[in-house]
């Protein structure tokens, strides 16, 4: 097992390697300077005091050796658009808010998708299986942002108007933007998790109606043991493994939050600044918050090859071998 977890941090390490080096040059690779779109009218010596400020007049090899050495002390560098903030300080103060709505999307995600699962597995081919076909192609199909949209429309329009209309009152049952109380971040945690529950109840019903069939299955049944105890016991708890991984690589991905979502409900968070940042040409505000998402999603990922490999046994012998 030590192996196989080393194995994986070296893995890990060369990956975070490689995005880092990838993101660097192809950002100094587009056209134009950060320095001269922040402001057209500057004078030619604020301008080349910034670029010599912000590092920008030296080799773009020293550059790189400058910024590597910077990151693993933990310097992300200082934002070009947001003056005088340092990309770690925005981080800390976006990525709560990211994290928070990512966090309540997946958690209706696992919930709700493992719930569609295993009724749809236990009434194959029956009404309860259909009705859970409809959501995971709805939310496979459909992107976060036409879901968000719509449950604005919904709730935010046509509810609303309603309301008003037979009680004359005004009433707003769930904000569409902004992120305060909890009644905020409802609309637009379930736009982002409804793609979730799609993935997770596939998944669930698939290894679901695998494991069903399975002899020790069978056997159990023969020897008496009660309907739940099965299902509890050794129908789930067996389904569950395969979910875990794509649970786990969904961590990575949602809890860093979704630019149009965020963008779409105005939540101040890592998408905000992300595209803000593409727009201004902010190229350490870029590449710090492009290195982060990948950090967060490489040590997501590795937590779940570790958690698989307790979960299940076989994979500390068959997976070192892979």
């Amino acid at each position: 097992m030590k192996r196989y977890i080393l194995q994986r941090l070296g893995i890990a390490a060369i990956t975070i390697f490689v995005v880092i080096t990838l993101t660097f040059f192809l950002m100094h690779m587009i056209p134009g300077s950060p320095i001269a779109r922040e402001n057209a009218n500057m004078t030619e010596e604020v301008r080349a005091a910034l670029t010599s400020n912000y590092g920008l007049n030296k080799p773009l090899g020293e550059q790189y050796i400058i910024y590597i050495t910077n990151i693993l002390h933990g310097n992300f560098g200082t934002s070009i658009a947001y003056s005088n903030r340092s990309v770690t300080d925005i981080i800390k103060t976006a990525f709560p808010v990211s994290a928070d709505l990512g966090l309540r999307a997946l958690l209706i995600g696992v919930s709700l998708g493992v719930a569609l699962g295993i009724v749809s597995a236990l009434r194959h081919n029956k009404g309860w299986d259909r009705f859970a076909s409809v959501i995971a192609v709805i939310g496979i199909s459909v992107p976060s942002f036409i879901i968000g949209t719509l449950l604005q429309a919904a709730f935010g329009l046509w509810l609303s108007s309603w309301v008003k209309d037979i009680f004359h009152t005004s009433f707003q049952l769930f904000p569409i933007s902004r992120w305060e109380s909890f009644r905020y971040t409802i609309l637009p945690s379930f736009a982002l998790g409804i793609g979730s529950i799609a993935i997770i109840a596939r998944l669930m019903r698939s290894s679901m109606l695998d494991v069903i069939g399975q002899d020790y299955i069978k056997t159990a049944r023969s020897k008496g043991i009660s309907n739940t105890a099965i299902l509890w016991k050794h129908e789930v708890r067996n389904a569950l493994i395969p979910v875990v991984t794509v649970v786990g690589r969904m961590v990575g991905v949602i809890c860093t939050g979704s630019f149009v979502v965020e963008s779409l409900f105005a939540i101040p968070g890592l998408g905000k600044y992300y595209v803000n940042s593409v727009t201004a040409r902010d190229y350490t505000l870029t590449m710090g918050l492009t290195i982060f998402y990948a950090i967060f999603v490489v040590i997501s990922s590795l937590a779940v090859d570790i958690l698989y490999c307790v979960i299940d046994p076989r994979v500390r012998y068959t997976g070192v071998s892979k």
